[in-house]
């Protein structure tokens, strides 16, 4: 029997997106605050959305390179989980008090140990706080995959993951959702772009993802 793997939309930036997670049964809501984004939204936004979130829903924070202040402010809105692509402070784990998220956006397979190898070097006292690892396409809020049959071998034996969730993102659909799992054998999976319409997240599309997910073949 297949383990039940956990479901995270990301880039939620309209309060009806929440009713559409709380119909599919998703487990987690992601929130993107990075300017550059086209999904990027306030705090109060954010905070508007998860607010509609069912019971049992978690709300990520989903950051680029935060600064203290910004994670603070997140921690206060009542966030569940912290999410960090690219830099992620010394700092900002001394300051968090909320599970961290670490993402590796992958452009090679070398890329996971060279990015995320110095969270083999950090005290105990701060690794214990990053709880998962996101490995992503190259560039996040790509769309785009990165090669899942050459990582497949590699990177659930990595020291990195030991006691730490492996969160699959890139590229994610409803259409190839079913192989990440088989070959990736991931705790969660991440989408944002393969769910989304002309306007936002796309209901239909959302239920399909989280029904592959779900059923069993």
């Amino acid at each position: 029997m297949e383990k039940t793997v956990k479901i995270k939309i990301c880039g939620l930036t309209r309060p009806q997106e929440a009713e559409y997670l709380n119909e599919a049964g998703a487990d987690y809501g992601g929130f993107v605050f990075y300017g550059p984004s086209r999904r990027n939204v306030t705090i109060p936004q954010a905070v508007e959305i998860k607010n509609k979130f069912s019971q049992g829903i978690g709300s990520v924070a989903v950051t680029v390179s935060p600064e203290v202040k910004l994670v603070c402010d997140l921690e206060a809105a009542g966030f569940d989980i912290l999410q960090v692509h690219k830099k992620l402070s010394k700092e900002v784990l001394k300051a968090v008090n909320i599970p961290v998220w670490y993402a590796v956006n992958l452009t090679n397979l070398s890329d996971l140990q060279e990015k995320a190898g110095f969270l083999l070097e950090l005290p105990e006292a701060l690794s214990r706080k990053i709880r998962g690892i996101v490995v992503d396409a190259g560039s996040f809020g790509s769309g785009k995959t990165f090669d899942w049959s050459s990582a497949a071998k590699q990177i659930r034996n990595k020291e990195l993951l030991k006691d730490r969730s492996f969160i699959l993102a890139g590229g994610l659909n409803p259409s190839n959702v079913k192989e990440g799992i088989r070959l990736l054998q991931p705790d969660v999976v991440d989408v944002s772009s393969g769910v989304e319409g002309d306007n936002g997240k796309d209901k239909n599309l959302i239920l399909e993802f989280t029904e592959r997910v779900k059923k069993d073949e």
